[in-house]
């Protein structure tokens, strides 16, 4: 079973490999670290804020050996009751059900404790992956947002998947 658990700053050397120059970046908003010594400052950083309860960022851990395989985080929304999910997985372990795992575990932890009642995800057209992946655990495909960034010199579309907590 995938285990979550909150940032790390050791967590640096074995995620950076996975994310530095990978094509895997092309699917997120950011475009990777630009050394190892930036990605370990970040990830200082954002274990800091963790810790201290301002965010909410938490690596995947492959099941079988525990080793870091990827982040995922929830942002609570200024309106308190809406999060937006981020996820990245390095490559070698996608395809595995893992970043379903992982979305189920951030979706039980955002309903359960930070209490809020719908969560959205953006997902660039075109990674029917993620899409899928969003979707097993309960997503729907609520619109198509036409050129939502630029990415890399380009215009791209992306689509926003929602879930609303489903009330006892």
């Amino acid at each position: 079973m995938i285990r979550i658990r909150p940032v790390q700053e050791s967590d640096a050397a074995a995620l950076f490999p996975l994310v530095y120059h990978s094509p895997l970046t092309d699917w997120l908003v950011w475009d990777g670290p630009a050394s190892l010594e930036d990605y370990r400052a970040g990830i200082a950083a954002f274990a800091a804020q963790t810790r201290a309860g301002g965010k909410h960022i938490f690596t995947i851990l492959e099941p079988r050996t525990s080793r870091p395989i990827g982040n995922i985080d929830i942002r609570p929304q200024p309106d308190g009751t809406t999060g937006i999910i981020g996820l990245w997985i390095g490559e070698p372990f996608q395809g595995k059900g893992y970043g379903a795992a992982a979305i189920a575990a951030i979706v039980r932890y955002a309903f359960d404790h930070l209490h809020l009642s719908r969560i959205a995800a953006f997902v660039f057209t075109g990674n029917h992956p993620s899409r899928r992946a969003f979707e097993k655990n309960g997503f729907t495909l609520a619109e198509t947002i036409p050129q939502a960034i630029i990415k890399k010199g380009r215009k791209v579309d992306e689509w926003r998947m929602t879930l609303q907590r489903e009330l006892p």
